[in-house]
């Protein structure tokens, strides 16, 4: 049966940490759906099919957010008790800011002019920027500096925004 007092990375038997194997996180995700799925249920009392749904949901719920980099990051501050708050509040640090704006301003660009190497570019840059802030949430992280990380989370939902409406504008 199923704790749902256990955290997530209980749950699926892996290591608390912002690496995880995906293949691992997987395999035993479906391990766990097989063995809880409702249609193993149907014949079972109303209480057991509702337990198997709860189970399954809990079971839906951890995967999402262990195979993403951003809800792992905010869950790992939660599971050690520090309390996150609103992950939309913005980042005070002037050099971020100007990044920031630099970066709007390349998008805005290279969007308009669809030049397909600086699309691509343009991606992969997002893509480095924001594996170099999990890379630094999870320095500040396994130091316990968990407002540092909390930056780092906040930045990385910066980049994550902005790929997402470039995606968005050039498909």
């Amino acid at each position: 049966m199923i704790n749902f007092s256990q955290n997530y990375f209980q749950l699926f038997k892996i290591e608390q940490s912002v690496i995880v194997d995906s293949n691992s996180l997987e395999k035993k995700y479906f391990e766990l759906q097989k063995e809880f799925h409702p249609d193993k249920y149907v014949n079972a009392s109303d209480h057991e099919k509702r337990l198997s749904l709860q189970i399954t949901s809990y079971i839906n719920e951890a995967y999402e957010t262990l195979k993403n980099d951003y809800l792992k990051s905010i869950y790992l501050l939660k599971v050690e008790g520090f309390e996150v708050g609103d992950q939309n509040s913005t980042i005070s640090d002037p050099e971020f800011l100007m990044h920031q704006m630099e970066l709007r301003e390349q998008y805005e660009k290279i969007t308009f002019n669809k030049d397909l190497e600086e699309l691509k570019n343009f991606t992969l840059k997002i893509e480095k920027l924001k594996n170099e802030c999990l890379l630094s949430f999870n320095k500040k992280y396994e130091e316990k500096m968990y407002d540092d990380a909390l930056v780092k989370i906040k930045e990385m939902k910066f980049y994550i925004s902005i790929e997402n409406d470039f995606k968005k504008d050039n498909h």
